[in-house]
C-alpha cells in the first residue's frame, strides 16, 4: 500500500526543489513509509505555521497531509503545537486526515501514547519539531525533544522512524602547519537533536540519516 504516483509527482515537481536542506531527508521519510503494506500513523510535534514557507520550516504538516491523503483511506497524522495561532493556521492548510491539537508536545505525546497502546497501535514516523532552536543556546530545545521521545517510547517499534528537525552536523577543526584540516572533534549531530543523538548512541539505535535533519530506528 505504498503512496501513489500522484504523491511522488507532487513531491518531485512541486515540493522537493523548494525544500533545499530538507529535500533528501524528507524523501527518505516517505520512501521509508512506502515500505509498509498497510495504513500508517505519523505523529508530529510542531505544525506548519504559515503557507508556502518550504525552505524555512519544510511545511511538514502539509507534506504529511498530502502523503496520507494520496496513500489510502485509513492512514492518519496526529499533529500538536503549543501555539493556538499556529494550530489555527495549519487547519486552513490541511484536510481531515490530520488531527491537530493545541497543547504542549510532551503532555500530548504522553496522552496519545496511552491511547495508542490501549488500541494496540504503534507509531510509524515520529517527527519532532515543536521547539524553536537557538543555535547558541541549543540546550532547551534539545532537552524538550528528548522528553518528547521518552513520552512516546511505549508507542514505538524497533522499526519506527524517529526524526528531529534542525539537527545539522557539527564539527570542530583547525588547520595544521601545512594548512590541512585536522578535526579536533569528529562531526556529530547538533541543534535540537543533540540529546536524542546521545541517547540513541547509548541505546544502540541505528542512525538512518544525518544532514540538516537526523533520523533513527531501533529505539
Amino acid at each position: 500500500m505504498p503512496s501513489s504516483a500522484d504523491f511522488w509527482n507532487f513531491f518531485n515537481r512541486e515540493v522537493g526543489p523548494k525544500l533545499v536542506l530538507r529535500e533528501r531527508t524528507f524523501r527518505q521519510m516517505f520512501e521509508y513509509l512506502d515500505r509498509f503494506q498497510r495504513p500508517v500513523i505519523i505523529v508530529e510535534t510542531g505544525c506548519t505555521r504559515k503557507a508556502g514557507d518550504w525552505e524555512g520550516d519544510g511545511q511538514s504538516t502539509v507534506q504529511f497531509d498530502r502523503y496520507v491523503s494520496l496513500r489510502d483511506q485509513e492512514s492518519v497524522v496526529y499533529s500538536v503545537d503549543i501555539d493556538p495561532a499556529s494550530v489555527a493556521a495549519a487547519k486552513t492548510l490541511v484536510g481531515s486526515r490530520v488531527q491537530l491539537t493545541q497543547d504542549d508536545g510532551v503532555k500530548f505525546l504522553t496522552q496519545l501514547t496511552r491511547r495508542l497502546v490501549d488500541e494496540g497501535k504503534t507509531i510509524d514516523l515520529l517527527y519532532l519539531d515543536s521547539f524553536d532552536v537557538d543555535w547558541i543556546y541549543w540546550q532547551k530545545s534539545a532537552a524538550h525533544h528528548i522528553k518528547e521521545l521518552c513520552a512516546a517510547m511505549r508507542a514505538l517499534r524497533k522499526d519506527t522512524l524517529v526524526v528531529v528537525d534542525d539537527s545539522p552536523l557539527e564539527a570542530l577543526f583547525m588547520p595544521n602547519a601545512e594548512q590541512q584540516i585536522q578535526f579536533t572533534r569528529q562531526p556529530l549531530i547538533g541543534g535540537k537533536g543533540r540529546f536524542v543523538a546521545e541517547f540513541a548512541a547509548m541505546a544502540g539505535a541505528k542512525l538512518e540519516f544525518a544532514a540538516y535533519q537526523a533520523g533513527w530506528t531501533g529505539f
